[in-house]
């Protein structure tokens, strides 16, 4: 069974590299990011928790909740 993701944040570094979180109903923060264009250095992924995220990607999860809103808001313990 598979998690159903309710909020994210889309963000770039340096202009061209990736910085994705994704928040998932179990809680669950998926990390996607590029360390750099070079070989070995595009897609990574971590599984965070909320107290390792910054105030930035929480409010971009509660800009994103749409109907979840609550949900969110509730995990992230706002």
């Amino acid at each position: 069974m598979s998690k159903k993701s309710i909020a994210h944040s889309f963000r770039m570094k340096k202009g061209m590299l990736d910085d994705d979180y994704e928040l998932y109903e179990d809680g669950t923060i998926k990390h996607t990011y590029d360390k750099s264009q070079y070989p070995g250095g595009l897609n990574h992924e971590k599984i965070l928790n909320i107290n390792q995220i910054d105030d930035r990607v929480k409010n971009d999860f509660i800009n994103s909740a749409g109907e979840n809103i609550e949900l969110v808001k509730k995990l992230l313990g706002i």
